[in-house]
């Protein structure tokens, strides 16, 4: 994709690095035949080493249509998700614009984070925006909703695909970088329920020195009147993460629900799994919802951050931690070497209007 690579070059100042990507492969995915699906793409590009690139793209669902043989002015209706990418991805995620912050489609179609320098590294600038797909593990995703579940995108809405790619200490992307994602569709007459989505964030959470194995915890009720479905999960941490559960709650409890309620673990922070129907098939009852935790091991920064970079993140980061408090703690943040995640995605139906996330 020619306007990511100027992109890059403009947000790593490297005159000449613009054109052909060296590892140009061309698509992963064949996309769907007209009319039965889209297909979105980063195209290839290139990671320089020592980077950590967010990049962000902007697709107007009208279009999108158009190009694949529906209608523009009609609601499309997702049943399938099929993903590839190159190894290297730290994530990829799909939302659908809501409120505007920092992160403005009108800044450009393909909007690019060197090391956490822009918006689009920073989860709180789409805070309402609704999770449409992700994925974290390596190798090709396909996922089929349960039978008569489908996710209705309205034509007059925006797509936001981030893809995360990191060529550091902790990850690397030896042969360049690209996604394809396929959302396939189902007729109006096949659907009978709305898929929800849930994109929650823990973003108090503190892996410090002197407290180095702590566990943080966060829950969304549901808030339906009768028991949902629970039919995808997945959990993302990063380096320092050591499990990441989830449980199915009662939305009234304030421990960690038990054992018995468990309905996901992840012990992988590079690939964690996702749970995904039809082996994942949790009940919430009426007026529930799920619980999360995080467990952690503190680990000395590389030498390049140190903990007085941890420190300075500490101080003039949204905690303003003073500087008797700092204590070389990785805090929620937007880079995989000098932060940490507590973020939990997952999907059920039917859809509910009133989702509150604690």
């Amino acid at each position: 994709m020619r306007a990511l690579a100027l992109a890059l070059a403009f947000a790593l100042g490297c005159a000449g690095c613009g054109g052909e990507p060296a590892h140009s492969t061309g698509p992963l995915l064949a996309p769907p035949p007209l009319g039965e699906g889209l297909q979105l793409s980063t195209g290839d590009f290139e990671v320089p080493a020592g980077t950590d690139v967010q990049a962000c793209y902007f697709f107007k669902v009208s279009e999108l249509a158009e190009k694949f043989g529906y209608s523009p002015s009609e609601p499309l209706l997702l049943h399938r998700t099929q993903i590839a990418y190159k190894v290297g991805s730290h994530h990829m995620n799909i939302f659908r614009v809501r409120t505007i912050s920092a992160l403005d489609p009108a800044n450009g179609d393909v909007q690019v984070s060197i090391n956490g320098n822009h918006p689009c590294a920073f989860s709180t600038n789409w805070a309402d925006w609704p999770l449409v797909a992700n994925n974290q593990a390596p190798g090709d995703f396909d996922w089929t909703y349960p039978e008569g579940v489908g996710n209705e995108l309205m034509p007059d809405e925006t797509l936001m695909l981030q893809s995360h790619y990191v060529n550091t200490t902790s990850q690397t992307t030896p042969d360049g970088a690209r996604a394809d994602i396929n959302l396939w569709t189902m007729r109006k007459s096949e659907m009978q329920w709305s898929l929800g989505t849930v994109f929650a964030t823990k973003q108090s959470i503190r892996v410090c020195q002197s407290n180095p194995s702590p566990t943080f915890s966060g829950s969304c009720q549901l808030n339906s009147p009768a028991p949902v479905k629970l039919v995808g999960a997945n959990g993302h941490f990063h380096t320092r993460g050591r499990e990441f559960g989830m449980y199915t709650w009662d939305g009234k409890t304030t421990e960690t629900p038990p054992e018995s309620a468990r309905f996901y673990t992840s012990l992988e922070w590079n690939e964690p799994p996702m749970a995904r129907s039809p082996e994942l098939s949790a009940e919430v009852p009426a007026f529930g919802g799920f619980w999360y935790t995080c467990a952690y091991e503190w680990a000395a920064p590389k030498p390049s951050i140190g903990c007085n970079g941890l420190n300075k993140l500490d101080k003039e980061g949204d905690n303003k931690t003073p500087d008797a408090s700092l204590d070389c703690c990785y805090t929620f943040g937007n880079t995989v070497d000098g932060a940490e995640h507590c973020n939990s995605f997952v999907y059920y139906y039917p859809k509910q209007d009133d989702v509150r996330c604690f």
